[in-house]
């Protein structure tokens, strides 16, 4: 079992992989993802300090609540961009190179599968939340939270279709280690 995202954080340089487009949208994905971390860790403090005070803030949990949808659907995507997820390969480390450009192959399509089943699921959760709004703000309608599923799912699959354009263009050698 591999956890290559334990020990090393992700970083920017970790996100030089690809050009153009595909590039500078994981910047851009990191940037943001760091941002709503962030603002949900003020969010949180100020949340605390004011009901120390005796003057609590509803709004601020409700606001915390979004920035962290949002850091944990598009964190997810710069995490499969830099190849941190976790991937248990005890056994397909044993088997043929061959065999396991095949098998990472069809790993990945089964990622895609998910993610769009995902997405599709997210969209319609989307749409049934867009009259919810949150307790402390009335003007934010819920569907701003969960709209966080389907871009994020959008996004990794994004990320999932490069890897396998990548993976079908690999020479038959030895696979690329992040495609697990």
């Amino acid at each position: 079992m591999t956890a290559a995202g334990a020990a090393h954080p992700v970083t920017e340089d970790a996100l030089n992989e690809g050009t153009g487009f595909y590039r500078l949208l994981g910047r851009v994905e990191l940037r943001f993802a760091q941002a709503c971390i962030v603002a949900m860790t003020l969010l949180v403090l100020l949340s605390a300090g004011s009901r120390t005070a005796g003057r609590p803030l509803s709004w601020t949990v409700d606001l915390a609540t979004f920035t962290f949808a949002w850091a944990v659907f598009v964190g997810a995507d710069v995490t499969w961009r830099c190849g941190r997820m976790v991937s248990i390969d005890l056994l397909l480390d044993r088997l043929q190179p061959t065999l396991q450009r095949w098998i990472r192959l069809l790993n990945l399509l089964l990622i895609a599968a998910f993610l769009v089943t995902v997405a599709a699921s997210g969209a319609q959760l989307t749409y049934t939340a867009h009259d919810r709004s949150f307790s402390g703000l009335p003007w934010l309608s819920y569907a701003w939270v969960t709209v966080a599923v389907p871009v994020g799912s959008v996004l990794m699959l994004y990320t999932t279709a490069h890897r396998i354009r990548e993976a079908v263009a690999a020479p038959r050698g030895r696979p690329r280690e992040a495609a697990s």
